[in-house]
């Protein structure tokens, strides 16, 4: 269930809380939101990836604890604390002790009860949603408290998932939820509904949910898998057929001694069946390696991909493919077969004039098939890998050059107060600041690529509702514009003195700028947070700097509205009193000169100085944290261009077959040609010009389905037309050079050929 469309997160606590109240359509509704845990005892400290849950998620999804239980209604209050332990972190953690159920573990340095452990293979929440996406090793209850169930507008973090009750469709909750917008939109302040504030709820399958972002990728990578499989079927199909011309006498010959139909293809069957289940192995273990082989990031993104296994169903998939790969591979020999007149067979000649034209008329086609089939794969190939190009070749707003970043998160019960949360983070700049090597450091709640907090705001002098609808907001401490290598284009960057006093400053990126004051000079023009908020609440605060814009999503997306403020401007109220991790979950960025990895090392022993206890989230350079966003769009840019060359030489193996049993058959008529007077290189063009006649034909064919195919992948494409000349001019001279290296070979020596011995034979 969602509460919002766009990038604002779905639902608050209250807006959940009327929803949960009023709703008749599910059997009932759970919220969930990630939250990241320092586990410590029982070894070093660690972040773990947790989720605040309803007290009736477990059940909602059907699914009960391996031992123990899961949660009570009573327990889903503040200061409950108990959790429920995923299977992974059990075995990983604990080694599988069955004891661990009423055991303490420190969860934020705080004490939580552990009533159960899930079951394995229970994921949960699943990857591939825009938010709350990262699957838990720990749930805890959500636990509201007061203020944010009465804290109307903020917090807007929670995901909903709900059960259908039986004989309700989608469409009637949908249409219930209209109702229930309608309502949940009352309760908010009339202010802010005449400002355009408003919040829509929908709803859809959570399997839907899951795989929606990834679905069309996927089912291209499908796509590209067929159409090797074609080619490659094409490619069997033209040797076998090439391999049947040595055995037609043979046919023919048990044919005439009374060999059924039935009989022949038994025979050819288990000779193809063996053939198709040697291949069928050698693809399951490569297809093993190659999961194994996936990257990280890769399977990170890609929902459900660090699921892939090798069971059942890939064994069926793979097995069926295998005996309709050797029926049709048996049935080949047959069709070039006059099976009506087996005499004829037994003589050559004869035999030759009829079975051979309608076989060298299917290796034809096969051939013509393959080549563009094998088109349409390099076209397809070659625009993604231009478009991986361009995207590369984007400008992230910054320098990620021997950058070394680590991330971690304050627990609330070490860091208690704000004077100990900004201890922490001087100590931390200080530290970082006088490492060896060290050109600069700073500090910021999210990095560039990464997006954490959302706001409205409103600029002097014009009404609210001309406001962005949502701004990212990062807090800064230190050079940390300096570190990154991020452009001012106008005015100054913050002070020394704004670094630890406040000064009502901020710091705007380009596109907000121009999105506020176009073709204007933003610099001393004021801004504040919020719609309507009274001035004590949240002041103006003045425009000091413009920056470029800094790539916040993934390359080649459009940045959003950002803005940036001194922490010395976080309120106190939010680090003390508000459970959540805002301005306690922070960013080191600090540029080097020297090894990056051995920065790495410093860096983590720094924050051992400081807090022996503290976990850190990760250490990595900006460099590998690019890596790790664009893998996907690499992943995908690298496996068709495999698929493609792959393609391309089955394409090419098949034209040389095709051409090696050509020149078999008529072997006689070149030697007779030769000792006729032919030159050799008349037999070589007439070779050659044969093989590169399927060729053009093929070419012609894959370029018009080329072009099809292209115009439906555009919406991938990222700065790369879908007609681009550069890919459509490339591939048909890379098919025509291969087309010629295989056609050289059989066309060398057939212009070589000895015509006396052939001659003599005969």
């Amino acid at each position: 269930l969602g509460g919002f469309e766009g990038a604002i997160p779905p639902f608050s606590a209250p807006d959940f809380l009327d929803l949960q109240r009023d709703q008749r359509s599910f059997e009932g509704v759970a919220a969930y939101t990630n939250v990241p845990f320092e586990l410590s005892g029982r070894g070093e400290p660690i972040r773990i990836d947790g989720t605040k849950v309803s007290s009736n998620l477990f059940s909602l999804l059907g699914v009960q604890p391996l031992i123990g239980r899961d949660f009570r209604p009573d327990e889903d209050r503040p200061g409950m604390n108990v959790a429920v332990l995923s299977w992974g972190l059990w075995q990983m953690r604990y080694g599988g002790d069955r004891s661990i159920v009423g055991q303490t573990v420190s969860l934020d340095r705080r004490p939580y009860t552990v009533i159960g452990v899930m079951p394995a293979g229970f994921e949960f929440p699943r990857p591939g949603p825009q938010w709350n996406n990262s699957p838990a090793s720990v749930w805890v209850p959500v636990a509201f408290t007061d203020s944010q169930k009465t804290g109307r507008g903020n917090q807007f973090i929670y995901s909903v998932i709900g059960r259908l009750r039986r004989g309700k469709s989608i469409v009637e909750a949908g249409a219930e939820l209209d109702v229930l917008t309608r309502r949940i939109n009352s309760n908010y302040p009339p202010a802010m509904l005449r400002e355009g504030f408003s919040i829509r709820l929908s709803a859809e399958p959570l399997r839907d949910d899951i795989s929606g972002r990834m679905e069309r990728p996927l089912l291209l990578l499908l796509a590209a898998v067929g159409l090797v499989l074609l080619v490659t079927c094409a490619n069997v199909a033209t040797l076998v057929l090439g391999r049947s011309a040595s055995r037609t006498r043979e046919i023919a010959v048990r044919t005439a001694l009374g060999s059924s139909r039935a009989r022949l293809v038994q025979l050819l069957f288990i000779e193809a069946a063996v053939l198709s289940i040697a291949g069928g192995l050698l693809g399951l273990l490569a297809s093993r390696l190659i999961v194994g082989a996936l990257p990280a990031s890769v399977a990170d993104t890609l929902p459900a991909t660090r699921e892939i296994s090798i069971d059942f169903r890939v064994l069926g998939f793979t097995a069926g493919v295998a005996i309709a790969a050797s029926i049709f591979f048996a049935l080949v020999p047959l069709v070039t077969i006059d099976r009506g007149r087996p005499g004829l067979a037994l003589q050559e000649e004869a035999s030759r004039a009829t079975s051979g034209v309608r076989r060298h008329r299917l290796q034809a086609g096969l051939v013509v098939s393959t080549v563009a089939l094998a088109c349409v794969l390099l076209v397809a190939a070659g625009l993604f890998i231009r478009s991986f190009s361009a995207l590369m070749a984007t400008d992230p707003g910054f320098n990620p050059e021997r950058v070394v970043t680590a991330a971690l998160t304050l627990p609330r019960a070490g860091y208690s107060t704000a004077a100990s949360v900004r201890g922490f983070y001087h100590a931390l700049f200080t530290r970082a600041s006088s490492l060896p090597g060290v050109r600069s450091a700073g500090l910021v709640t999210d990095l560039p690529l990464e997006r954490y907090e959302h706001r409205t705001l409103s600029r002097e002098g014009v009404k609210p509702a001309d406001a962005p609808g949502s701004t990212s907001l990062s807090w800064v401490y230190g050079p940390y514009f300096q570190t990154l290598g991020i452009r001012l284009m106008r005015g100054r960057l913050f002070s020394d003195v704004e670094t630890i006093e406040p000064r009502g400053v901020v710091i705007i990126n380009e596109r907000l700028a121009q999105g506020f004051w176009p073709g204007e000079d933003a610099v001393g023009k004021r801004l504040r947070w919020g719609l309507n908020v009274p001035e004590n609440k949240n002041p103006w605060l003045t425009i000091v700097g413009v920056i470029g814009d800094v790539a916040d999503g993934p390359p080649g997306v459009q940045p959003s509205f950002h803005a940036y403020e001194p922490f010395s401007q976080f309120p106190d109220i939010v680090l003390e009193n508000i459970p959540t991790t805002f301005g306690r979950q922070i960013r080191l960025a600090a540029r080097t000169e020297m090894d990056p990895e051995t920065l790495a090392s410093a860096v983590r022993a720094e924050i051992a100085r400081i807090d022996p206890q503290l976990a850190v989230e990760s250490i990595a350079t900006m460099d590998e944290r690019l890596g790790d966003v664009v893998a996907p769009r690499r992943f995908s840019a690298m496996t068709l261009g495999a698929f493609a060359i792959g393609s391309l030489l089955l394409a090419a193996v098949g034209l040389y077959g095709l051409l090696v049993f050509n020149v078999s058959e008529r072997v006689r008529e070149i030697a007779v040609r030769l000792a006729l007077g032919a030159e050799p290189r008349a037999v070589l063009r007439m070779v050659v010009g044969h093989g590169l006649k399927l060729v053009s034909v093929g070419l012609v064919l894959g370029i018009v389905a080329s072009y099809a195919v292209a115009r439906t992948v555009a919406s991938f494409l990222y700065e790369t037309e879908s007609h681009d000349l550069v890919t459509f001019g490339l591939v048909p001279i890379v098919l025509l050079v291969v087309a010629l290296v295989a056609c050289a070979l059989p066309a060398y020596r057939a212009s070589r050929l000895d015509p006396a011995p052939v001659l003599r034979s005969g």
